[in-house]
């Protein structure tokens, strides 16, 4: 035997509100189906905790993701300047290759690693 819904629920809302309501359940069958959506999915807690870690893992993620762009191409920037004055003869051939370029170069290494977990840190926590 199917299911019957029967019971009405009662609902004050501005005429912005109930405008606002109409435009966001358009992808669902019904402003009652859109609701009883949002509320099984927001009355879970868990479901909650996972939206809230993953805006803040987004958030996170965003702004070091940004710094550490910048801060790789500091980092090019300075290898080229190096490269340059190396060149020129300003700086000796020696210095660049024993005591730039390893630090240069691990330091690419660890920025690049730090992208790369907090990409997986992100990607993981939006499969929650």
């Amino acid at each position: 035997m199917m299911n019957q819904r029967t019971k009405h629920f009662q609902l004050r809302l501005t005429s912005e509100e109930a405008q606002q309501l109409r435009e966001k359940s358009k992808s669902y069958n019904s402003v009652s189906h859109y609701i009883r959506s949002a509320v099984a999915e927001y009355s879970d807690i868990n479901a909650k905790q996972r939206l809230e870690l993953i805006n803040e893992l987004g958030t996170f993620y965003r702004k070091f993701q940004n710094e550490l762009s910048w801060a790789g191409g500091n980092l090019n920037q300075s290898v080229k300047r190096a490269n340059e004055l190396s060149v020129a003869g300003l700086l000796s051939q020696a210095y660049l290759q024993e005591v730039l370029l390893p630090v240069i170069t691990e330091t690419q290494k660890t920025l690049n690693e730090i992208k790369r977990e907090l990409y997986a840190v992100t990607k993981k926590a939006a499969k929650l």
